[in-house]
């Protein structure tokens, strides 16, 4: 019953639509559309009628969005705008059964559009609303179609050149359908629908794809066509105009392009290149081809270079263009961008390259480093720390020279133009490289985890020092042109303050060593290498500005730890070396500053005396004031230290409470036999050390400057305090009441110290030096006067008396040496073997200490001659008699054992006092 209802409605609604469209008026559209699309559900036999009044709803509301200047902003113009917006979403949700008519009406209402507004940029047409409504209309249909009416659907908008736009944007939803067709097309027409399909990312996959097939086609050895051989030269040209396609074509190029594919390739180009179609295909069109291609298509290209000649060419050619692009610095080089981008695996090459290999990437790397100074910094970083041979280095300074004299020309005089900035940059090179190989070296390295760690094998701080050591002795040489502006020197001396650290880092005894690491190989070659770099740079200011006090300061104190890091090595001829080399940076660092001298003296006395006092054979019974983390043993104690002391120690009319025989209920003391507790002096360590002191001082004042500071510094180490440190001598009894405890403490730090008697003997050579360590001797005189007065109340012989009689011949040995004792005084070192106790105490109390009580040491009783030596003058220093007469009494006593010392003592003194 509801037939004739219906009938009516699609009676009325047929009828209002015939009316509408045929007044052309579309100030009714969106009614109209209404109508339209209510037929075209309910009336299929409406289907033309209707789809060609959308066409022309589409068609006026392109004009006027094209155009809106020329319309007026109306109901009408309104009206065709929101009629497109309703068909959209109804043609999209019709379903699969209208698929088929949907599709080639929206293609070629495409079509005809495209071809009316041809003159409209692509752009500019494909962006506005009627024209994306109807392409996602167009896509949505054809998504629903089968695979054959698919492809009519594109073939049939691939025949139209001008909307391949908007084969491209419909292509997105099948790439692997477009891209083959539309390589069969023309270059110009296949570019012009890949440029548009190259906007979806994901459809570069599929024309890669149809590419790889075509050409594989094209080098098929059963290919009886000789046309298809012409897809390669067509590949070639379509790529030149098409950056998709190239980009395609160089994807993955080492898997496309195989050993086996090369060969065949050459073999088709020798037999083709002559024909008609491979006219286009020559030197210069490639190598346009490869400046716009990657790093990976230049490896291959080297790679070929190898096996043919025109591949050899075709580098050369390439190279050549690129320093002339490069030139150019509103260029920019795809080729070179694509370097600098994976810049590691053209490094990589640059080391493990064939020769032509090497001198091709660094002629590439130079104009990348000139264009990116970045990768100029870290190229020559990579290349310090991972160089190993001759040739890398070479090309190192090759990269070095070419990217700073880039755009010099050969003939011009100044070929250091902007060298003070890449200057900074190879110093900021040599400062990552440093930095890289100290965490290189902490890093967790698989060979050592499988435990295969090769032969040969040693850290990368100690390759980076080889690499700096040889670069610095070729720049020494004169003989390499291009490092004659000691560019390497100089960006070593800049980065001496972290050079030293690294020293002071690897000399270290209790450097923390990692598992798996390079840490755990022995350190001592990377030492030795860090100071072989700081020997061959200047430090002294001549060439360059001299170091900041903060660089100086740190050098000394890293040469001084090396120092002794060498004296721990056991094969000899290391340690020396290690040790030369070590005196000879402390000569250069204090040859011009005595702020150096001062540090490095103090350090080498402090270290060989308190921290690493056992290599010396130093044996202190007394506690180490400078380790406070020390543990203390009995021995340090004052409790034990009283049942330490036996009878030679007992001290005439003095206040002591620390003196004892032995132990009460033990009975006496047992001495120990064989060892009295002196080190020798005379040791392998001891005089290396002794000349690295030496070397802190240079020439006869330096040699006295710092053998001054030696001697205040023993003093000052020594030393319990600051009182009673000056130059007089005090009366024998100020000792015995006041400061004999203070003596006793400073002797045995002298003498069990092997380090501190070499340096007294040092300092007694460089007069008037020894005057200032007045309080060691001072010290070593009140102990033996107390000692061996009380070995007279004993009266018996004991080990103790062989030991004060070879204390008081170092003594008397040292005084003689710095001319502290004038003649006849002096000889008292040749008499005291023979002398008793008695005498002895006689001669050092009457001669020795009343002698330097009332003539105190002082600098001022020497004189500087014009060689700039310091001594004093036998003539006028003669002791008065009073200081003499005990030891004449003593001889004349004597005489018959002592007469050939009476007239090498007296005569010459008797016959000066008759001439009086």
């Amino acid at each position: 019953m509801n037939n004739p209802s219906k009938s009516t409605c699609l009676s009325s609604d047929l009828n209002n639509f015939i009316y509408g469209v045929s007044r052309r008026n579309f100030q009714n559209s969106p009614e109209l559309t209404k109508v339209a699309l209510s037929l075209l559900k309910t009336f299929p036999a409406a289907r033309d009628a209707v789809l060609e009044y959308f066409a022309m709803v589409f068609h006026d509301a392109v004009n006027i969005a094209v155009n809106p200047s020329d319309y007026d902003v109306d109901s009408s113009t309104n009206g065709s705008l929101e009629a497109v917006s309703m068909i959209g979403p109804e043609l999209c949700g019709l379903g699969e059964a209208w698929a088929p008519f949907i599709a080639p009406w929206c293609i070629k209402l495409i079509m005809d559009i495209a071809i009316d507004k041809a003159n409209l940029p692509n752009a500019t047409l494909q962006n506005i609303d009627p024209v994306r409504v109807l392409l996602d209309i167009t896509t949505q249909n054809l998504m629903l179609l089968n695979a054959e009416e698919r492809a009519k659907c594109i073939d049939m908008m691939l025949g139209c050149r001008a909307c391949s736009w908007a084969v491209g944007w419909v292509g997105r939803a099948e790439p692997a359908l477009v891209a083959p067709r539309a390589l069969a097309l023309g270059a110009d027409a296949a570019r012009a629908v890949l440029a548009h399909l190259a906007n979806h990312p994901p459809a570069l996959l599929h024309v890669r794809r149809a590419l790889v097939n075509l050409f594989q086609e094209a080098i098929d050895e059963d290919l009886k066509s000789d046309k298809k051989r012409d897809v390669i030269p067509y590949l070639l040209n379509l790529a030149s105009k098409s950056d998709i396609v190239l980009k395609a074509l160089i994807q993955d190029i080492e898997a496309t392009l195989t050993d086996e594919v090369m060969d065949r390739l050459n073999v088709i180009c020798s037999m083709y290149r002559h024909s008609g179609s491979w006219e286009g295909v020559g030197p210069a069109s490639l190598v346009t081809l490869l400046l716009r291609s990657d790093v990976h298509c230049f490896l291959l290209l080297l790679k070929q270079a190898q096996k043919n000649l025109f591949s050899r060419q075709l580098l050369e050619y390439l190279l050549q263009k690129l320093e002339n692009e490069v030139m150019f610095p509103d260029r920019s080089v795809p080729l070179l961008i694509s370097t600098g981008e994976e810049i590691n695996i053209v490094r990589e090459k640059l080391l493990d390259g064939n020769q032509l290999e090497q001198y091709s990437i660094a002629r590439i790397l130079i104009l990348v480093c000139y264009n990116q100074p970045s990768e100029f910094i870290s190229t020559i970083a990579y290349l310090l720390q991972y160089s190993k041979t001759d040739a890398t280095l070479a090309l190192l300074v090759r990269i070095i020279s070419g990217t700073i004299t880039m755009h010099t020309p050969n003939d011009s005089t100044d070929i250091n133009m902007d060298t003070e900035r890449y200057q900074n940059f190879i110093k900021s090179g040599i400062e990552y490289a440093l930095r890289d190989a100290v965490l290189s070296d902490q890093q967790i390295k698989r060979c050592f985890i499988e435990d295969r760690v090769p032969e040969g094998q040693d850290t990368y701080m100690h390759q980076f020092c080889l690499n700096i050591v040889k670069l610095l002795r070729w720049e020494n040489s004169n003989r390499v042109s291009a490092l004659r502006t000691r560019s390497i020197c100089r960006a070593v001396e800049g980065n001496l303050y972290r050079i030293g650290a690294a020293l002071q880092r690897y000399s270290c005894i209790l450097q923390p060593r990692m598992e798996c690491t390079v840490t755990a190989l022995p350190e001592m070659p990377t030492c030795h290498a860090l100071a072989q770099v700081l020997d061959r740079v200047d430090m002294s200011g001549t060439k360059s500005p001299p170091p900041s006090v903060e660089v100086i300061l740190k050098v000394v104190q890293a040469v001084v730890k090396y120092f002794f890091r060498c004296l721990h090595e056991e094969d000899i001829m290391a340690k020396l070396r290690g040790v030369q080399t070590a005196s000879r940076l402390l000569r250069k660092l204090c040859l011009h500053s005595k702020l150096a001298r001062a540090v490095a003296l103090r350090d080498l006395l402090e270290t060989a005396m308190f921290r690493e006092d056992k290599i010396f054979g130093s044996k202190p019974v007394i506690p180490n004031l400078l380790s406070a983390s020390k543990e203390w043993t009995n021995d340090d104690l004052l409790i034990y230290m009283n049942q330490k002391h036996g009878p030679i120690t007992q001290l005439t009319q003095s206040h002591t409470s620390v003196f004892h025989a032995g132990v009460i209920g033990s009975g006496v003391r047992k001495h120990r036999g064989g060892d009295d507790g002196i080190p020798p002096i005379l040791t392998t360590n001891n005089e290396l050390l002794m000349g690295a002191l030496m070397s802190c001082m240079d020439g006869n004042s330096g040699i006295v400057e710092g053998a001054t500071s030696v001697s205040l510094l023993l003093v000052e180490l020594v030393s319990p305090d600051v009182m009673y440190n000056g130059l007089p001598w005090p009366d024998e009894d100020f000792t015995k009441q006041v400061s004999i405890e203070r003596e006793l403490y400073m002797r045995g730090a002298v003498e069990r110290c092997a380090v501190a008697r070499a340096a007294l003997r040092r300092v007694a050579l460089a007069r008037p030096a020894l005057c200032l360590s007045s309080a060691l001797l001072r010290a070593s005189a009140a102990t033996l006067l107390h000692r061996l007065r009380a070995h007279l109340d004993r009266h018996t012989q004991s080990p103790e008396l062989s030991r004060e009689l070879s204390a008081l011949t170092e003594l008397l040995s040292t005084m003689t040496l710095g001319q502290l004792l004038p003649h006849p005084l002096c000889h008292i070192l040749e008499l005291a073997p023979e002398l008793t106790a008695n005498e002895l105490v006689q001669v050092l109390r009457d001669c020795l200490w009343n002698y330097t009580r009332d003539h105190v040491p002082s600098p001022a009783l020497f004189t500087c001659d014009s060689t700039g030596l310091h001594w004093r003058d036998p003539s006028t220093c003669k002791p008065p008699t009073t200081y003499t007469d005990s030891l004449r009494i003593i001889l004349q006593k004597r005489i018959s054992t002592l007469g050939h010392m009476y007239p090498i003592m007296f005569l010459n003194l008797d016959k000066d006092s008759q001439l009086t």
